[in-house]
């Protein structure tokens, strides 16, 4: 059994992709702000989460790799669709640049959000999120992410808060996990696992008077580099 496990493992690290590519899928709550740092392959990511009400919200990206940059923008409206159940739905654009021999190329498409929220009892939430962009044609270098579904859960209890994450591309498979440990009123430290591409270190948060701190630092298993995350997202 161990064996087995052990291959479907090591078939699932060679199928995934870098995060780096793969566009987040927040659900909008809050204002917020969220900068990843690579130190080996891609170099910056940054996210930009706004609540214009309370059912309008806006979600910007810009990510910088290499020669390659890419700039998204999305907006849209939360929907109640039963007791436990709620969608928030975007619409935007991605605009994407990239140097070749010839030069500078670039190119827009429209970017489509549907996100889908199940609250359960006890701290449990589970959010169920399509992405759909129409690339077109890109370089070969260049990751393709027509279609992107992410599936998000969320559980606390007992001081303890577990968030797992499930994104597939036509690149592949990624899966992340979180454990987190409260250390008093105000901060909580665990645990980050990035099992595909295999980024591995710590994750903490700490709350301010009006915003919530977050803060990461992960290990490359696979590519010997590092990933710094910092957030900040209003109470």
């Amino acid at each position: 059994m161990s064996g087995l496990f052990a291959g479907v493992i090591c078939s699932l690290v060679s199928f995934g992709q870098h995060p780096g590519w793969v566009q987040g899928l927040p659900w909008v709550r809050a204002n917020a702000w969220q900068l990843q740092l690579w130190s080996a392959g891609e170099t910056v990511s940054f996210q930009h989460q706004v609540l214009l009400s309370s059912d309008w919200s806006l979600v910007s990206s810009f990510t910088q790799i290499g020669s390659s940059s890419r700039w998204a923008f999305c907006t849209g409206t939360k929907i109640r669709l039963s007791k436990n159940l709620m969608a928030q739905m975007r619409a935007g654009c991605v605009a994407r640049r990239w140097a070749t021999i010839e030069g500078a190329r670039s190119k827009l498409r429209p970017n489509f959000h549907l996100l889908l929220r199940g609250n359960g009892g006890e701290g449990r939430t589970v959010i169920l999120a399509f992405a759909f962009i129409p690339e077109g044609q890109l370089p070969r270098i260049q990751a393709r992410e027509e279609l992107v579904i992410q599936l998000n859960g969320f559980a606390e209890r007992h001081g303890q808060r577990i968030q797992a994450r499930c994104t597939w591309t036509p690149a592949g498979l990624a899966l992340a996990w979180r454990w987190f440990k409260r250390l008093n009123e105000r901060s909580r430290l665990g645990l980050s696992w990035r099992m595909l591409p295999g980024y591995f270190g710590i994750h903490g948060t700490h709350e301010l008077r009006t915003h919530q701190l977050s803060f990461g630092l992960l290990r490359g298993l696979h590519q010997h580099g590092f990933c710094l995350t910092i957030g900040l997202e209003a109470c």
